[in-house]
Protein backbone atom coordinates (compact mmCIF):
# COMPACT_ATOMS: atom_id res chain seq x y z
CA UNK A 1 0.00 0.00 0.00
CA UNK A 2 1.28 3.43 -0.93
CA UNK A 3 -0.19 6.86 -0.21
CA UNK A 4 0.13 8.79 -3.47
CA UNK A 5 -1.36 12.19 -2.65
CA UNK A 6 -3.81 13.97 -0.40
CA UNK A 7 -6.20 16.78 -1.30
CA UNK A 8 -8.73 18.88 0.59
CA UNK A 9 -12.44 18.40 0.03
CA UNK A 10 -13.23 21.47 2.08
CA UNK A 11 -11.55 23.84 4.48
CA UNK A 12 -12.71 27.29 5.51
CA UNK A 13 -11.00 29.81 3.16
CA UNK A 14 -11.51 32.76 5.56
CA UNK A 15 -11.68 31.57 9.17
CA UNK A 16 -10.96 35.11 10.37
CA UNK A 17 -14.28 36.18 8.82
CA UNK A 18 -16.66 33.39 9.86
CA UNK A 19 -16.66 29.88 11.23
CA UNK A 20 -17.35 27.08 8.71
CA UNK A 21 -16.38 23.58 9.77
CA UNK A 22 -16.45 20.45 7.59
CA UNK A 23 -16.74 16.87 8.83
CA UNK A 24 -18.22 13.37 8.22
CA UNK A 25 -17.34 12.93 4.50
CA UNK A 26 -18.18 10.10 2.12
CA UNK A 27 -17.33 9.46 -1.53
CA UNK A 28 -18.77 7.83 -4.62
CA UNK A 29 -17.66 7.60 -8.27
CA UNK A 30 -20.23 8.44 -10.93
CA UNK A 31 -20.62 6.74 -14.31
CA UNK A 32 -19.03 9.78 -16.00
CA UNK A 33 -15.92 9.49 -13.82
CA UNK A 34 -16.72 12.39 -11.50
CA UNK A 35 -16.11 11.90 -7.79
CA UNK A 36 -18.80 13.17 -5.43
CA UNK A 37 -18.10 13.95 -1.79
CA UNK A 38 -20.85 14.46 0.74
CA UNK A 39 -19.89 16.25 3.94
CA UNK A 40 -21.49 18.22 6.74
CA UNK A 41 -20.86 21.94 7.14
CA UNK A 42 -21.69 24.03 10.19
CA UNK A 43 -20.41 26.75 12.48
CA UNK A 44 -19.16 24.23 15.04
CA UNK A 45 -19.01 20.48 15.67
CA UNK A 46 -22.50 20.45 17.21
CA UNK A 47 -23.89 23.65 15.64
CA UNK A 48 -27.61 23.93 15.02
CA UNK A 49 -26.97 24.92 11.39
CA UNK A 50 -25.01 21.77 10.50
CA UNK A 51 -26.35 20.33 7.25
CA UNK A 52 -25.30 18.22 4.26
CA UNK A 53 -23.34 19.50 1.25
CA UNK A 54 -21.97 18.01 -1.97
CA UNK A 55 -18.58 18.82 -3.48
CA UNK A 56 -17.50 17.30 -6.80
CA UNK A 57 -14.22 16.47 -8.46
CA UNK A 58 -13.48 16.16 -12.17
CA UNK A 59 -9.83 15.43 -11.43
CA UNK A 60 -10.12 12.01 -9.79
CA UNK A 61 -10.15 13.49 -6.30
CA UNK A 62 -7.16 15.81 -6.76
CA UNK A 63 -9.36 18.90 -6.28
CA UNK A 64 -12.98 19.58 -5.38
CA UNK A 65 -15.55 22.23 -6.24
CA UNK A 66 -17.16 24.65 -3.83
CA UNK A 67 -19.85 22.88 -1.78
CA UNK A 68 -23.53 22.91 -2.76
CA UNK A 69 -26.20 22.42 -0.08
CA UNK A 70 -28.18 19.22 -0.57
CA UNK A 71 -31.49 19.97 1.18
CA UNK A 72 -33.77 23.00 1.38
CA UNK A 73 -33.91 24.08 5.04
CA UNK A 74 -35.69 27.45 4.65
CA UNK A 75 -39.01 26.59 6.29
CA UNK A 76 -37.84 23.77 8.57
CA UNK A 77 -39.19 24.02 12.12
CA UNK A 78 -37.78 22.89 14.39
CA UNK A 79 -34.43 22.93 12.62
CA UNK A 80 -32.74 19.58 11.97
CA UNK A 81 -28.94 19.19 12.04
CA UNK A 82 -28.44 16.58 9.33
CA UNK A 83 -25.55 14.58 7.94
CA UNK A 84 -25.48 11.72 5.43
CA UNK A 85 -23.39 9.30 3.38
CA UNK A 86 -23.81 8.62 -0.35
CA UNK A 87 -23.80 5.51 -2.58
CA UNK A 88 -24.11 5.25 -6.36
CA UNK A 89 -26.76 2.74 -7.34
CA UNK A 90 -26.43 0.33 -10.25
CA UNK A 91 -28.73 2.45 -12.44
CA UNK A 92 -26.71 5.64 -11.86
CA UNK A 93 -28.92 7.21 -9.22
CA UNK A 94 -27.37 8.20 -5.91
CA UNK A 95 -28.87 7.33 -2.52
CA UNK A 96 -28.00 9.30 0.59
CA UNK A 97 -28.76 7.97 4.05
CA UNK A 98 -28.11 9.58 7.40
CA UNK A 99 -29.66 10.98 10.54
CA UNK A 100 -30.67 14.39 11.79
CA UNK A 101 -30.93 15.78 15.30
CA UNK A 102 -34.09 17.72 16.15
CA UNK A 103 -33.03 21.08 17.62
CA UNK A 104 -36.14 22.12 19.56
CA UNK A 105 -33.98 23.97 22.07
CA UNK A 106 -31.24 25.68 20.11
CA UNK A 107 -29.26 26.40 23.30
CA UNK A 108 -28.49 22.70 23.88
CA UNK A 109 -25.57 20.73 22.43
CA UNK A 110 -26.16 17.31 20.85
CA UNK A 111 -24.87 15.38 23.86
CA UNK A 112 -25.63 15.63 27.55
CA UNK A 113 -22.21 15.53 29.29
CA UNK A 114 -23.82 14.48 32.58
CA UNK A 115 -25.59 11.38 31.22
CA UNK A 116 -23.94 10.55 27.88
CA UNK A 117 -27.38 10.75 26.27
CA UNK A 118 -28.25 12.65 23.10
CA UNK A 119 -31.05 14.74 21.64
CA UNK A 120 -33.87 13.13 19.66
CA UNK A 121 -32.99 12.31 16.06
CA UNK A 122 -34.46 10.81 12.89
CA UNK A 123 -33.01 8.46 10.26
CA UNK A 124 -33.66 9.57 6.69
CA UNK A 125 -32.79 8.80 3.08
CA UNK A 126 -32.89 10.79 -0.14
CA UNK A 127 -32.40 10.08 -3.86
CA UNK A 128 -30.70 12.06 -6.63
CA UNK A 129 -31.43 11.29 -10.29
CA UNK A 130 -29.12 13.96 -11.75
CA UNK A 131 -25.64 13.13 -10.42
CA UNK A 132 -26.15 14.87 -7.10
CA UNK A 133 -27.31 18.29 -8.29
CA UNK A 134 -30.80 17.93 -6.80
CA UNK A 135 -32.17 15.64 -4.10
CA UNK A 136 -35.58 14.31 -3.17
CA UNK A 137 -37.27 15.22 0.07
CA UNK A 138 -35.70 13.53 3.09
CA UNK A 139 -37.87 10.49 3.85
CA UNK A 140 -37.96 9.33 7.47
CA UNK A 141 -37.18 5.69 8.32
CA UNK A 142 -38.72 4.28 11.50
CA UNK A 143 -36.39 2.13 13.60
CA UNK A 144 -36.68 0.03 16.74
CA UNK A 145 -34.85 2.67 18.82
CA UNK A 146 -37.40 5.34 17.93
CA UNK A 147 -35.75 8.76 17.85
CA UNK A 148 -32.36 7.67 19.21
CA UNK A 149 -30.54 6.01 16.31
CA UNK A 150 -27.07 6.28 14.83
CA UNK A 151 -27.13 5.68 11.06
CA UNK A 152 -23.64 6.79 10.04
CA UNK A 153 -22.82 4.23 7.32
CA UNK A 154 -23.66 4.49 3.62
CA UNK A 155 -26.05 2.11 1.91
CA UNK A 156 -24.48 -1.11 0.65
CA UNK A 157 -26.24 -2.60 -2.37
CA UNK A 158 -26.10 -6.34 -1.76
CA UNK A 159 -25.87 -9.02 -4.43
CA UNK A 160 -29.62 -9.69 -4.20
CA UNK A 161 -30.34 -6.02 -4.99
CA UNK A 162 -31.45 -5.07 -1.48
CA UNK A 163 -30.17 -1.98 0.32
CA UNK A 164 -28.59 -2.43 3.73
CA UNK A 165 -26.73 -0.43 6.35
CA UNK A 166 -25.78 -1.17 9.99
CA UNK A 167 -27.30 1.03 12.71
CA UNK A 168 -27.19 1.25 16.49
CA UNK A 169 -29.04 3.04 19.26
CA UNK A 170 -28.28 6.09 21.38
CA UNK A 171 -29.33 6.75 24.95
CA UNK A 172 -31.92 9.51 25.36
CA UNK A 173 -31.10 12.88 26.93
CA UNK A 174 -31.60 11.47 30.43
CA UNK A 175 -29.17 8.63 29.70
CA UNK A 176 -31.76 5.86 29.40
CA UNK A 177 -32.43 3.28 26.72
CA UNK A 178 -35.30 0.80 26.64
CA UNK A 179 -33.44 -1.56 24.29
CA UNK A 180 -30.06 -3.23 24.98
CA UNK A 181 -27.09 -1.86 23.07
CA UNK A 182 -26.41 -3.78 19.85
CA UNK A 183 -25.98 -3.32 16.14
CA UNK A 184 -28.82 -3.97 13.71
CA UNK A 185 -29.07 -4.36 9.96
CA UNK A 186 -31.41 -1.76 8.47
CA UNK A 187 -32.58 -3.21 5.15
CA UNK A 188 -34.97 -2.54 2.28
CA UNK A 189 -35.89 -4.98 -0.48
CA UNK A 190 -37.93 -2.43 -2.48
CA UNK A 191 -35.57 0.56 -2.81
CA UNK A 192 -36.72 2.35 0.31
CA UNK A 193 -40.47 1.89 0.27
CA UNK A 194 -40.31 -0.42 3.30
CA UNK A 195 -37.53 -0.98 5.82
CA UNK A 196 -36.88 -3.37 8.69
CA UNK A 197 -34.20 -3.62 11.37
CA UNK A 198 -35.12 -7.00 12.83
CA UNK A 199 -31.71 -8.63 12.36
CA UNK A 200 -29.05 -8.07 15.04
CA UNK A 201 -25.66 -7.78 13.32
CA UNK A 202 -23.44 -7.11 16.39
CA UNK A 203 -24.19 -8.05 19.99
CA UNK A 204 -21.84 -8.36 22.98
CA UNK A 205 -24.55 -9.34 25.50
CA UNK A 206 -23.39 -6.36 27.53
CA UNK A 207 -25.48 -3.20 27.44
CA UNK A 208 -22.42 -1.07 28.27
CA UNK A 209 -20.44 -2.02 25.14
CA UNK A 210 -21.03 0.20 22.15
CA UNK A 211 -21.45 -0.73 18.50
CA UNK A 212 -20.81 2.80 17.22
CA UNK A 213 -19.74 3.80 13.70
CA UNK A 214 -20.46 0.40 12.16
CA UNK A 215 -19.55 -0.17 8.51
CA UNK A 216 -20.21 -3.11 6.21
CA UNK A 217 -19.37 -4.71 2.89
CA UNK A 218 -20.10 -7.93 1.01
CA UNK A 219 -17.38 -10.30 -0.17
CA UNK A 220 -17.19 -12.19 -3.45
CA UNK A 221 -18.34 -15.37 -1.69
CA UNK A 222 -21.51 -13.57 -0.55
CA UNK A 223 -20.52 -13.19 3.10
CA UNK A 224 -21.54 -9.89 4.68
CA UNK A 225 -19.00 -8.32 7.06
CA UNK A 226 -19.71 -5.64 9.69
CA UNK A 227 -17.09 -3.79 11.77
CA UNK A 228 -17.71 -1.53 14.79
CA UNK A 229 -16.20 0.85 17.33
CA UNK A 230 -16.47 -0.95 20.66
CA UNK A 231 -16.05 0.72 24.01
CA UNK A 232 -17.35 0.14 27.52
CA UNK A 233 -19.10 3.41 28.29
CA UNK A 234 -19.35 2.60 32.01
CA UNK A 235 -15.67 1.91 32.61
CA UNK A 236 -14.19 3.92 29.74
CA UNK A 237 -12.30 0.84 28.54
CA UNK A 238 -11.47 1.09 24.85
CA UNK A 239 -11.84 -2.33 23.22
CA UNK A 240 -10.38 -3.54 19.97
CA UNK A 241 -12.50 -3.12 16.85
CA UNK A 242 -14.65 -6.21 16.40
CA UNK A 243 -16.28 -7.66 13.30
CA UNK A 244 -19.12 -10.05 12.57
CA UNK A 245 -19.86 -12.19 9.53
CA UNK A 246 -23.11 -13.38 7.98
CA UNK A 247 -22.93 -16.45 5.75
CA UNK A 248 -26.69 -16.52 5.01
CA UNK A 249 -27.24 -13.19 3.24
CA UNK A 250 -27.79 -11.21 6.41
CA UNK A 251 -30.34 -13.42 8.16
CA UNK A 252 -27.97 -14.08 11.07
CA UNK A 253 -24.52 -12.88 12.13
CA UNK A 254 -21.67 -14.46 14.07
CA UNK A 255 -20.59 -13.45 17.53
CA UNK A 256 -18.25 -10.43 17.52
CA UNK A 257 -14.69 -11.38 16.60
CA UNK A 258 -11.57 -9.43 17.57
CA UNK A 259 -9.57 -7.66 14.82
CA UNK A 260 -6.64 -7.15 17.19
CA UNK A 261 -6.68 -3.41 16.38
CA UNK A 262 -7.49 -0.95 19.17
CA UNK A 263 -9.31 1.54 16.95
CA UNK A 264 -12.39 3.68 17.26
CA UNK A 265 -14.33 4.80 14.16
CA UNK A 266 -13.37 2.33 11.41
CA UNK A 267 -14.60 1.10 8.06
CA UNK A 268 -14.12 -1.69 5.54
CA UNK A 269 -13.90 -1.73 1.74
CA UNK A 270 -14.25 -4.80 -0.47
CA UNK A 271 -11.43 -4.75 -3.05
CA UNK A 272 -12.03 -8.08 -4.82
CA UNK A 273 -12.23 -11.76 -4.00
CA UNK A 274 -12.60 -12.11 -0.26
CA UNK A 275 -10.14 -9.34 0.58
CA UNK A 276 -10.89 -5.99 2.15
CA UNK A 277 -9.16 -2.81 3.19
CA UNK A 278 -9.87 -1.85 6.79
CA UNK A 279 -9.37 1.74 7.93
CA UNK A 280 -8.98 2.20 11.69
CA UNK A 281 -8.92 5.49 13.64
CA UNK A 282 -6.23 5.08 16.29
CA UNK A 283 -6.92 7.98 18.63
CA UNK A 284 -5.89 7.00 22.13
CA UNK A 285 -4.40 4.09 24.08
CA UNK A 286 -1.91 3.66 21.23
CA UNK A 287 1.73 4.57 20.67
CA UNK A 288 1.06 6.74 17.64
CA UNK A 289 -2.38 8.08 16.70
CA UNK A 290 -3.49 8.15 13.09
CA UNK A 291 -5.37 6.15 10.47
CA UNK A 292 -4.18 2.57 10.13
CA UNK A 293 -4.90 0.86 6.81
CA UNK A 294 -4.94 -2.96 6.81
CA UNK A 295 -5.15 -5.34 3.87
CA UNK A 296 -7.18 -8.25 5.24
CA UNK A 297 -7.97 -11.69 3.79
CA UNK A 298 -11.31 -13.05 5.05
CA UNK A 299 -11.39 -16.17 2.87
CA UNK A 300 -11.60 -18.44 5.91
CA UNK A 301 -13.76 -16.19 8.07
CA UNK A 302 -10.80 -14.99 10.15
CA UNK A 303 -9.14 -11.56 10.24
CA UNK A 304 -5.91 -12.41 8.41
CA UNK A 305 -3.89 -9.17 8.05
CA UNK A 306 -1.60 -9.40 5.01
CA UNK A 307 -0.24 -5.85 5.24
CA UNK A 308 -0.78 -2.81 7.41
CA UNK A 309 0.41 0.78 7.29
CA UNK A 310 -0.22 3.97 9.23
CA UNK A 311 -1.51 5.89 6.23
CA UNK A 312 -2.18 9.27 7.88
CA UNK A 313 -1.00 10.94 11.09
CA UNK A 314 -2.30 14.15 12.68
CA UNK A 315 -0.23 17.31 12.91
CA UNK A 316 -1.67 18.10 16.35
CA UNK A 317 -1.74 16.03 19.57
CA UNK A 318 -4.97 14.22 20.39
CA UNK A 319 -6.27 15.82 23.59
CA UNK A 320 -9.42 14.97 25.48
CA UNK A 321 -12.23 17.51 25.14
CA UNK A 322 -13.95 17.53 28.54
CA UNK A 323 -16.80 19.68 27.22
CA UNK A 324 -18.15 16.71 25.23
CA UNK A 325 -19.74 13.46 26.43
CA UNK A 326 -16.92 11.15 27.47
CA UNK A 327 -17.33 8.61 24.65
CA UNK A 328 -16.92 11.44 22.08
CA UNK A 329 -14.28 13.39 24.00
CA UNK A 330 -11.32 12.49 21.75
CA UNK A 331 -12.94 13.32 18.43
CA UNK A 332 -10.17 15.29 16.71
CA UNK A 333 -10.12 13.19 13.53
CA UNK A 334 -12.16 10.27 12.34
CA UNK A 335 -14.55 8.40 10.07
CA UNK A 336 -12.01 7.12 7.53
CA UNK A 337 -13.60 5.30 4.60
CA UNK A 338 -12.69 4.40 1.05
CA UNK A 339 -14.02 3.66 -2.41
CA UNK A 340 -12.46 1.52 -5.14
CA UNK A 341 -12.19 3.43 -8.40
CA UNK A 342 -12.60 1.97 -11.87
CA UNK A 343 -8.85 2.41 -12.40
CA UNK A 344 -8.10 0.13 -9.44
CA UNK A 345 -6.90 2.85 -7.09
CA UNK A 346 -8.49 3.61 -3.75
CA UNK A 347 -9.69 6.99 -2.54
CA UNK A 348 -9.82 7.37 1.24
CA UNK A 349 -11.62 10.20 2.98
CA UNK A 350 -11.71 11.38 6.59
CA UNK A 351 -12.01 14.54 8.67
CA UNK A 352 -9.59 16.15 11.08
CA UNK A 353 -9.40 19.21 13.32
CA UNK A 354 -6.20 21.24 12.99
CA UNK A 355 -5.71 24.62 14.63
CA UNK A 356 -9.38 24.55 15.64
CA UNK A 357 -10.48 24.15 12.00
CA UNK A 358 -12.36 21.01 10.95
CA UNK A 359 -11.39 19.92 7.42
CA UNK A 360 -12.28 17.02 5.13
CA UNK A 361 -9.58 15.16 3.20
CA UNK A 362 -9.34 12.90 0.17
CA UNK A 363 -6.27 10.63 -0.19
CA UNK A 364 -5.30 8.43 -3.13
CA UNK A 365 -3.90 5.01 -2.23
CA UNK A 366 -2.21 2.57 -4.58
CA UNK A 367 -2.48 -1.11 -3.70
Amino acid sequence: MKLLKTSIIYENPLPILKSIQSFFPSLCELNNGEILASHQLGEAFEAVNCTSFISRSETGGASFSAPMQMFDKKNEKPVRSDGCKITKLNDGRIVAIGYQFIRKDETLPLGNPETGGLLDDEVFYSISKDNGYTWSKRRIIRCIWGQHVEASAPITVLKDGSWATPITGFKNWEGRSSIPCNGRLLRSYDEGKKWNDDVVCMNFNNSDITCFEQRMCQLENGNIVVIGWNENVSTGELLNNHYTISTDNGKTFSEPKDTGIKGQASSILHIGGNKILAFHSLRRDCKKPGILCCLVDLSYGTWNILEQKLIWTPNMPIVKDSSMAAVFGFLKFGQPSGILLKNGKVLMTHWACENNQYKTYCSEIEL
